[in-house]
């Protein structure tokens, strides 16, 4: 009988990755970074839109409050139809205290430049470009006044401008703020006759 001696053949045990499964997971994770990178880019602008829309919405109101809160001055405020206060107006940054319609609209004027807010010399606290119109229109069921006020500014990403002929085309309509990047605001406020009695 023969005896067939072998040798055990030795085994190899692996010990950590490969090099190329290294670089395999770098790419995977690089990848991914990236994505995640571009996800937080969106989220920022996202973030600034909503914060411009809710500024521009106080400006608004605060405009529409000073309207119906001056009716005795509701004249006034018809004779400045169209005209676009805000950013690259003629009012002054020190508003008169008298109260009346031109004391209004600088005080709205100077809020939409942001000098509410501001960052060493520079006026920060408004929507980018942000300008605001008083549209008078025809009252209705004979009211003393009725008007759309107005806000428009600088979008940063580009969505459907409004459309023509209306309030948000029409305020500070000279103004290119760049294709699908005028964003508007419009609230209508009615003054109606007060009932004698």
């Amino acid at each position: 009988m023969t005896t067939i001696w072998t040798t055990p053949v030795a085994r190899r045990e692996q010990n950590g990755f490969s090099l190329l499964e290294v670089l395999v997971s770098i790419v995977i994770l690089a990848i991914g970074l990236l994505g995640l990178a571009g996800l937080q880019t969106k989220a920022n602008e996202v973030e600034m839109e909503a914060y411009q829309r809710s500024v521009a919405l106080m400006l608004i109101e605060d405009m529409a409050n000073r309207i119906a809160a001056g009716r005795t001055y509701v004249t006034d405020f018809q004779g400045v139809s169209l005209a676009a206060y805000g950013v690259g107006d003629t009012q002054a940054a020190t508003c008169p205290t008298t109260g009346d319609a031109a004391a209004q609209l600088c005080e709205w004027s100077n809020a939409m430049k942001g000098a509410a807010e501001k960052k060493g010399s520079s006026n920060i606290g408004a929507p980018i470009g942000m300008r605001g119109c008083l549209i008078s229109v025809a009252p209705t069921g004979g009211a003393l006044g009725e008007f759309f006020v107005v806000g428009v500014w600088q979008g940063l990403m580009p969505t459907a401008s409004p459309p023509a002929n209306t309030p948000g085309a029409q305020c500070a309509a000279d103004v290119d703020f760049g294709t699908g990047l005028r964003r508007a605001v419009v609230t209508r406020v009615l003054i109606p006759r007060q009932a004698a009695g």
